[in-house]
């Protein structure tokens, strides 16, 4: 098949959307609750689990709102897979789940068979809200920030897997699509047996327990043990490989790969499949204001506090007619909202809250610099899509950021408008803004020639080529 029919056929949107939640029962009956083969001490954490579980209101018949008529074809000539994913999904969970999301539907454009299995904290305000067939949303209390999990939310989730997997099972593959669903690989090899299981290694967890943070020895041996029980560990950036050797050890050296997210990208405004983006497009006269944009979760990793700040220096102490949009939620909201008010910033900063990927990328096209502030990232996508738009990018030099910003930079060494400076130098982060606001407003300022993201298509080529390696 021509390749530019392949692309044309990747990129059809997926035309059946499920609006109907599957059909749920009120009680679990012991047996169904209580999978047999377990330890005593496994046995005993679900009985104690047992008024979670039933009040969770969990399906006993996960029906998918799908026929085989709803899969593609496949694409290539790696056969038909059927795969389970296990991972957050939008509105919940940021980047990694959209990423997940774009693998998991990447892989059924391809022809393969994906069960994607996503949680979803009842108390959210952001309530599953999107449908699609072979999603099954999960209702516990996920350890979205942290690196332990509650016995409770561990036998929840433990046991909605398993009946995941025993009613539409068994898989080729499991894919652990965030290092937070580590907690389930045992539960996953109970069912699974020796079949391959797939972790995706975004940074959120090996940072943490490689850093200097002050972490119960006994906790991070038990995390170490779960990324070796691994069969592979698929890294999203290129450093992240060195941490997970550093803590996890020498053993998973063979094992551990690089291999980044697929991202689908709409194509920004006056772009094409064919031509590059053009970064002139945002040359603003003078007297508009300077746009920014921060599509960041906001909550302390984030650092959204440090951003409020930078805005505080450049209106009030420089002047500047400036605005910066945050899209996003999360705990330090409130924190964030009050910091606004204290510096009187009303005027000159929006808080979105969640929004959809569509709008955050809207708001970027309209933006001339994108807004990064983290203490660590693995390989954020924010910053991909910045670069794709051609936009000017400030952030903190974590090894994320910088990962990005000087290995995708193409043709560059690094990316021209870029501008990465130390965690915290708030005056500094001040300072990028300003030279590339003025940078931007000068004679001095030429397009620069940018390439699209990598394919989507061949990065989910080389997903499927890894996972059937495994088999």
């Amino acid at each position: 098949m021509h390749s530019s029919l392949l692309l044309s056929l990747y990129l059809l949107p997926i035309l059946v959307v499920c609006s109907a939640a599957p059909n749920v029962l009120s009680t679990w009956s012991e047996s169904s609750l209580l999978p047999t083969g377990l330890s005593d001490p496994a046995l005993e954490l679900r009985k104690a689990a047992q008024g979670v579980i039933d009040q969770a209101n969990l399906p006993q018949e996960l029906e998918l709102n799908r026929t085989d008529s709803d899969l593609a074809p496949p694409l290539s000539n790696v056969r038909r897979m059927k795969i389970l994913m296990i991972s957050v999904h939008p509105p919940h969970g940021g980047g990694s789940a959209h990423s997940s999301k774009e693998l998991a539907v990447g892989l059924r454009r391809l022809g393969h068979e994906v069960i994607h299995v996503a949680p979803y904290a009842k108390e959210d305000p952001n309530n599953p809200n999107e449908h699609y067939p072979d999603l099954l949303w999960m209702q516990a209390n996920f350890p979205w920030d942290t690196l332990s999990i509650s016995p409770e939310a561990q036998a929840i989730m433990d046991n909605f897997i398993q009946q995941v997997y025993r009613s539409h099972g068994p898989f080729d593959a499991v894919i652990l699509g965030r290092e937070t669903m580590l907690w389930h690989l045992p539960a996953v090899r109970q069912v699974h047996g020796k079949a391959p299981i797939v972790v995706i290694v975004r940074g959120a967890y090996i940072n943490r327990l490689i850093s200097d943070e002050p972490i119960d020895s006994a906790l991070k041996e038990q995390l170490f043990n779960l990324y070796r029980g691994a069969d592979k560990i698929v890294c999203i950036a290129r450093h992240l490989i060195g941490s997970v050797v550093r803590g996890a050890g020498p053993q998973v050296a063979d094992k551990t790969i690089f291999l980044s997210n697929p991202i689908d990208l709409p194509l920004f405004e006056g772009a094409s499949t064919t031509e590059p983006y053009l970064t002139n497009k945002h040359r603003l006269a003078v007297e508009h204001p300077v746009r920014l944009v921060m599509p960041a979760q906001i909550k302390a990793r984030k650092r959204p506090l440090d951003a409020v700040e930078v805005m505080r220096i450049l209106v009030h102490e420089r002047g500047l007619n400036i605005h910066l949009t945050s899209c996003g939620s999360g705990s330090d909201m409130g924190k964030m909202k009050d910091l606004i008010k204290k510096y009187r910033l009303e005027n000159h900063i929006t808080l979105t809250g969640y929004v959809k990927r569509e709008e955050v990328l809207r708001i970027m096209n309209a933006s001339e610099t994108v807004l990064l502030f983290s203490d660590n990232e693995g390989r954020p996508r924010a910053l991909q899509e910045a670069i794709a738009a051609g936009k000017g990018v400030v952030g903190y030099d974590n090894a994320g950021s910088h990962e990005v910003l000087h290995e995708w930079g193409h043709s560059f060494d690094a990316w021209p408008v870029g501008r990465l400076v130390p965690i915290g130098a708030i005056e500094q982060a001040a300072d990028a803004i300003a030279d590339l606001a003025a940078y931007f407003r000068s004679d001095n300022h030429t397009p620069l020639l940018v390439s699209p993201l990598p394919s989507s298509l061949e990065v989910l080529h080389r997903w499927e080529r890894m996972i059937e390696a495994l088999l």
